[in-house]
């Protein structure tokens, strides 16, 4: 009879375990379930030997400011902003070359639409916006972090 008690609390235990986060695996999940749920902000913590991310709407909305810290870990980093607007797919891209920046953060601003000598204009009706930067790392890993923004 004890034996069957005895079981029955293990396997309650690790059932427990299993539906419960650690504390430590949730600080992991939270930015990223943030992003994709499209809120202001999100924030990804670099760990070890990854590249941190930030991205966050500029203040009136029509653009995106990323900004990418702990870049002595990446060989190349890619951005893609993809968006569509009154049932066009539009969009901006870019590299950096991680060896530039001396290991200091850079920050990247990229807007919902285009400018040309000073004068900008900006898409309306965005939907279905994404943000994707994906990072080569020393070891030749690639790392990708996903964002949906809501505009």
């Amino acid at each position: 009879m004890k034996k069957i008690y005895l079981i029955l609390f293990l396997i309650l235990g690790l059932e427990l375990r299993l539906i419960t986060v650690h504390p430590v695996f949730a600080k992991r999940l939270l930015p990223q379930l943030r992003s994709a749920a499209g809120a202001k902000t999100g924030i990804v913590s670099s760990g070890k030997g990854r590249v941190a991310t930030s991205a966050k709407f500029r203040g009136d909305r029509r653009a995106i400011n990323i900004t990418l810290s702990n870049l002595n870990v990446a060989t190349r980093i890619d951005y893609l902003l993809s968006y569509n607007t009154k049932g066009t797919m539009q969009g901006a891209s870019g590299s950096i070359d991680p060896t530039i920046s001396g290991g200091a953060p850079i920050t990247r601003e990229l807007l919902f639409g285009n400018c040309s000598k000073g004068v900008c204009r900006y898409d309306t009706g965005i939907t279905n916006a994404k943000l994707t930067i994906t990072s080569t790392l020393l070891k030749g890993q690639r790392v990708i972090k996903r964002y949906r923004l809501k505009v």
